[in-house]
């Protein structure tokens, strides 16, 4: 099967919308996410992901089927990855290690993955990823929010 990691276009921004809507939904077991009027979930940020430089979107394929998406932004000299989701269908199948491992590596630097410690796939994945990649050279520590915690770690410098 050919897996591959595709820079979204702006003609890609509908299709990554209604993935991130899915997705916004199943973080509400975890945390509160407004609704806007129209009962869609708030997501403020996604259009900056083709007007700034500092905002990254990728879709992720598995063959010719969409099979996730990540955006990931840099702050102050320091990436993050905002949003992160493999869909339903493609997951317990090695591939969010590979697709998150990649767009990681296509960004070198100082990075900051932070996620909510009742979202124990994302916790475990997050936990089980990083040190693969880093040993063990990386921080964890609590986030800023509440029921929050973070892994920094550095990609690809010396």
């Amino acid at each position: 099967m050919n897996y591959t990691i595709k820079t979204a276009d702006i003609k890609d921004k509908p299709l990554i919308y209604s993935m991130l809507q899915k997705y916004l939904r199943d973080l509400t077991q975890f945390e509160t996410i407004p609704l806007t009027e129209s009962g869609e979930y708030e997501y403020r940020y996604l259009k900056y992901y083709w007007m700034e430089n500092t905002r990254f979107p990728y879709l992720f394929y598995c063959g010719e089927d969409v099979a996730g998406f990540a955006l990931i932004r840099k702050e102050e000299q320091l990436f993050s990855m905002a949003e992160f989701t493999i869909l339903p269908n493609f997951r317990r199948k090695g591939l969010g290690i590979l697709y998150a491992g990649n767009v990681i590596h296509k960004h070198p630097g100082k990075w900051h993955i932070e996620y909510n410690v009742y979202n124990t796939a994302g916790k475990k994945f997050w936990n089980k990823l990083i040190p693969g990649m880093v040993g063990a050279h990386f921080q964890k520590g609590p986030g800023e929010e509440e029921n929050r915690e973070y892994l920094k770690f550095v990609i690809g410098e010396k």
